[in-house]
């Protein structure tokens, strides 16, 4: 009897400490549709405290704080739920909001990569589609833009290096103006000194 009064007792418990958790998550929500993404943050983080696996708060909290401009810790959660959840469809969304994210960082070899992996579990999303198409897009223009100025520090560079002496070409002027020192000095040597005529008085 004392035995399934312990059970009936950790079973209230957690059904107890889950619905705090789903209590949270959704005040948070309700936050974050009025526009309180702040008070959003912290409700999902104490829903995060109370059960650190919950993917639910990580994709919210995420969500949350691209609205606050923090995409970089947004990243971080969308990662986790990619890498822990069962559920396909969540794991497609928190990839897809990854990439946005990237996006906004300006990481767009990385934003790729995310809209690739949320269309391969999701391939008939035409938002993802979209996104991905637009980051190849952008990054395209970015490799263009970047390739003039690639070209033009190319030929910077060319031209420095016409200017700076090149060591071994100095090493061979001066082994060259060492053996001409040498010759001359043997020359000087090998005639016979010119002896001076006694004075005349």
């Amino acid at each position: 009897m004392k035995f399934c009064l312990t059970i009936l007792f950790i079973g209230l418990y957690s059904l107890l400490h889950a619905q705090d958790v789903n209590r949270l998550i959704k005040e948070g929500n309700d936050a974050y549709k009025k526009g309180d993404y702040k008070n959003a943050v912290e409700l999902y983080k104490n829903a995060l405290s109370k059960d650190a696996k919950n993917n639910i708060a990580k994709y919210n909290l995420g969500n949350a704080m691209i609205k606050q401009k923090d995409a970089l810790s947004a990243v971080k959660y969308y990662d986790e739920v990619a890498a822990s959840e069962s559920d396909e469809a969540l794991k497609a969304k928190a990839l897809y909001n990854k990439g946005v994210s990237e996006v906004e960082q300006q990481k767009l070899l990385e934003a790729i990569e995310s809209f690739k992996k949320a269309l391969m579990i999701t391939p008939d999303d035409n938002e993802t589609r979209e996104n991905l198409q637009k980051a190849l897009n952008d990054l395209k223009k970015q490799q263009q833009q970047n390739q003039p100025q690639q070209q033009q520090n190319k030929k910077q560079k060319q031209q420095q290096q016409k200017k700076q002496p090149n060591p071994q070409m100095m090493e061979q002027k001066f082994a060259e103006l060492r053996d001409k020192e040498k010759q001359l000095q043997k020359q000087l040597q090998q005639k016979p000194n010119a002896s001076q005529p006694d004075k005349d008085w």
